[in-house]
Parts: C-alpha cells; sequence; structure tokens
C-alpha cells in the first residue's frame, strides 16, 4: 500500500497510488490533503508508505480518523513516512494512535528539509481503548530529521505496553496520554518566545537549534488536541497565516 506525491509551485502530481491507500485534495485558501489510507485499520503484516516530495510550495495534511492497529500473533503493522522538502512549509496533523490489545507496530519517519523551509508535524498516542489501557505487544518508532543532508536528530525507540504501565505506576502520572510536535519557523527564537509567553515551557529544541520539539501531556485524548491546535494557531501566526479548519468535528 503505497503513495506518493510530489508539489512544484503548490501544483499537486500524482507519481503513485497502489490501493487501499487513498488521499483527498482540497484546494481552497491552502493545498490541503486528507490522507484516506487507514480504512479500519491496520492489520498484522499490513505496510503503508507515503511519500511527498515539495519544492517552493505549500500543504496541510491532515488524518482522516485514529489510527487502530489490531490484534498480532507476531508480525508488525508498519507505517513508513519520507518528506522531502525545498524551500516549502509543511503543516501534518495526525490523529490519535490507537493500539489494540496484543497489537505490534512500527513507525518510521523521515523528514529531509533545507535552510529555507519551515514545518509542524504532530503525534498523539493514545493509550488505546477504554478497556485496553496500555495492552499493546510492542510499540516501535524511528524518527529521523535531516537538515541540510546532515543528520539533525534522531528518536529511535521500542517500548511494550508492560513497560509503560510499569513506569506510568512507578512515577504516579495522572496524565497518561501524550502528544509530541516538531516544528520549524525562521525564527524559532521568536516561536520559542511566543510559546512561553502563552504558558508553555516544556520544549527542547535540537543539537545545533533548527527546530524545537514540545511534549503536550493530558488525561483525554480532546485535551490533547486542543493543546496541538492551540500551538499550532500560534505556528500559522508566526507565518503570518489565518486560523485554518481542517473540517473534523
Amino acid at each position: 500500500m503505497s503513495l506518493k506525491l510530489e508539489l512544484k509551485q503548490n501544483n499537486i502530481i500524482l507519481k503513485k497510488l497502489t490501493l487501499p491507500s487513498r488521499y483527498y485534495l482540497f484546494k481552497e485558501r491552502e493545498n490541503y490533503v486528507k490522507l484516506l489510507n487507514v480504512g479500519e485499520g491496520l492489520f498484522p503484516n499490513d505496510k503503508i508508505s507515503t511519500e511527498l516530495d515539495m519544492t517552493d510550495s505549500n500543504l496541510i495534511i491532515a488524518s482522516e480518523s485514529a489510527l487502530k492497529i489490531y490484534p498480532s500473533k507476531g508480525g508488525f503493522a508498519a507505517n513508513r513516512y519520507v518528506i522531502n522538502l525545498k524551500r516549502s512549509n509543511l503543516e501534518f496533523l495526525n490523529d490519535e494512535l490507537i493500539m489494540f490489545k496484543n497489537s505490534r507496530f512500527l513507525q518510521l519517519f523521515t523528514l529531509n528539509f533545507d535552510e529555507n523551509s519551515t514545518f509542524f508535524y504532530s503525534d498523539i498516542f493514545s493509550a488505546g481503548r477504554s478497556f485496553e489501557e496500555y495492552d499493546f505487544k510492542e510499540y516501535a518508532v524511528r524518527n529521523r530529521f535531516v537538515y541540510g543532508g546532515t543528520l539533525e536528530y534522531l528518536e529511535e525507540f521500542g517500548i511494550s505496553g508492560d513497560n509503560l504501565r510499569e513506569y506510568l505506576k512507578r512515577h504516579c502520572a495522572e496524565e497518561k496520554l501524550f502528544a509530541k510536535i516538531y516544528i520549524k519557523t525562521k525564527e524559532n527564537e521568536e516561536f520559542s518566545k511566543m510559546l512561553l509567553n502563552a504558558g508553555f515551557k516544556s520544549f527542547e529544541k535540537t543539537q545545533n537549534g533548527a527546530f524545537l520539539m514540545y511534549i503536550v501531556l493530558g488525561d483525554k485524548i480532546s485535551n490533547i488536541k486542543s493543546a496541538v491546535n492551540f500551538v499550532w494557531e500560534l505556528y500559522r501566526k508566526m507565518l503570518g497565516k489565518s486560523r485554518f479548519d481542517l473540517g473534523k468535528r
């Protein structure tokens, strides 16, 4: 299952589409793509690959709904993204990941970007279904951010639901849900001040200061999404853009 898109001067070219990977393009004020390739969810050994090349372009991407990962007896479901930005702006907002009991999931994300590109990328991790709190078998992630051809930041880990529950219990954590946000503006220092003034203090910079990372904690997915959207609005304000409605209710 794969999807490959190319944008040049805001014109979208479909390079590859293998069903059931699908997408819908909204062309109103800005290019907006909604990914429709999750269907009912991912089963063991399902593999989805999404590639995006952008040059002198602007694009907003959102998932259609939460990504559900079904139980597995051994095989991993996998989601792979490769994104290349040249003098472009990307705003990519994911819905929550819901891992069912005994599920296994691998995420591979690579973002290549240059000095003149900006981006906002968010991921939301839920506790699973209400009656299966962190009952998944394994969740593995490799996020790579490459700046001007050089690896700027690598995030690589694997964790089981048992280990995560034990960690939360040991630390008496009340806020068990989280989102990660990765942000690059043309003025990262100025955006840091905007976050501080808005009351957000838990953010970090990569070693070379190429972009910012922020973690949102909460006890409800609705609160997590509200916080992500608030930071996204700040990002768009920094870029001189108005609020954008993703059409989700």
